[in-house]
């Protein structure tokens, strides 16, 4: 299967989820899980906001991932500080736990519009765990994946 996120062409994959808000693919050749939000995610309610980071949380589960390619280009969901605490609390504690070793997220070039993700990684390195694994911006789809396969 042959599935598209961004620029990119991600062959033998699996499409662990998808949502008006979210694709959520994962190929084990690489070992990376691939997640793609949505220009919908502007008009997401706070449940719906929680949810979806709890089915990323199942999905990541799912699959023996290495490596995270978190584009949020359309992310437009403004995260509070209390869902950036929880956010962090849910995913960071989990992934470090289950072995991520690089997360790329993809943002804008402008990079406005991610600001409240950019606090939520403050949340995830504030929580000082042993085995962190490194969170990298990147504009460029391409050099994401260059740094995650490195």
């Amino acid at each position: 299967m042959i599935e598209e996120i961004g620029k990119l062409k991600i062959e033998n994959c699996i499409v662990l989820y998808q949502s008006k808000y979210s694709k959520h693919i994962y190929q084990s050749s690489t070992e990376i899980l691939y997640s793609d939000w949505f220009i919908s995610t502007e008009n997401m309610q706070a449940e719906e906001f929680i949810q979806e980071m709890e089915v990323w949380l199942k999905v990541s589960q799912q699959c023996k991932f290495t490596y995270l390619f978190d584009r949020c280009i359309n992310f437009l969901y403004i995260i509070s500080p209390d869902e950036q605490l929880w956010m962090a609390n849910l995913l960071n504690r989990a992934w470090v736990e289950m072995g991520l070793k690089k997360y790329a997220h993809i943002v804008p070039a402008e990079f406005i519009s991610s600001l409240s993700v950019e606090q939520v990684f403050g949340e995830y390195l504030d929580m000082k765990l042993p085995n962190q694994y490194p969170i990298i911006d990147f504009v460029d789809e391409e050099d994401a994946i260059t740094w995650l396969k490195s």
